[in-house]
């Protein structure tokens, strides 16, 4: 994929490295109602530098590569896996709980003054439980697939992973459409005027959630998925020839 400019839209800047949606953010730009807008026009429209802020997110797209110091590009795929449950895996077993309890509470206080926070705890508990399945199923089935890819000898036959990927990748798909609901009905994590600090704490936790979750996904799309398909095909060649 072409590296954005200023002349690309949010979606595309966002669909090269969704990470940059942290930036964006921090800008008070919409991602849910400006994303097909380019980032120039909005730069004109909010009063910002768009040359300065592409350079910001320029730099962020040029260590897509890495990690907390790792290139997910060369690294071992084991390591790989042990990243993603230290850190991401980790992190959502962490705050998923956490935020429950806050959303649910936030539903009960306001549920005369902001009824759509009814709606929002719903919409929690429901992206909580698709989370938490893909992350279950990660832990017991893709896991263990890719740690016995990586020890088998040609001509071994390696186990098939195809179909667990794919069903994984529309499980993302799933999860992005449940918290892209969660970012509408908060208006992209912005607290009502008359929001308490419990309110805020919930929607700063959702907007760290779904940086979260874009990192994640990243890794697993860009690197893990593919890495582990081209590394079965590469021991099926090699069984192949040997046979």
């Amino acid at each position: 994929m072409q590296q954005p400019n200023i002349h690309s839209t949010l979606r595309e800047w966002l669909a090269y490295r969704p990470s940059v949606s942290r930036i964006l953010a921090r800008q008070g730009i919409d991602l849910c109602s400006e994303v097909d807008r380019s980032l120039d026009e909005l730069c004109r429209e909010k009063s910002l530098d768009a040359l300065i802020l592409a350079n910001d997110l320029e730099r962020m797209t040029r260590t897509s590569h890495c990690e907390l110091g790792a290139d997910w590009g060369a690294a071992p795929l084991i390591e790989l896996c042990r990243h993603l449950e230290e850190t991401h895996h980790a992190f959502f077993e962490r705050e998923l709980p956490r935020l429950a309890k806050l959303s649910a509470k936030v539903a009960a206080t306001y549920a005369a003054t902001h009824p759509e926070t009814g709606e929002l705890d719903k919409a929690f508990r429901r992206f909580r439980t698709r989370l938490e399945s893909h992350i279950a199923q990660e832990k017991r089935e893709l896991f263990p697939a890719i740690l016995q890819l990586m020890e088998l000898q040609p001509p071994a036959e390696p186990p098939e992973i195809a179909c667990l990927i794919n069903s994984l990748e529309q499980d993302c798909d799933a999860i992005d459409a449940e918290l892209f609901h969660i970012r509408e009905l908060t208006h992209g994590f912005v607290a009502p005027p008359d929001g308490c600090q419990t309110f805020q704490s919930l929607l700063d936790g959702l907007w760290e959630l779904e940086m979260n979750l874009h990192q994640d996904v990243y890794e697993e799309s860009r690197f893990l998925f593919p890495r582990s398909v081209r590394h079965k095909a590469a021991l099926c060649a090699a069984g192949q020839a040997k046979a």
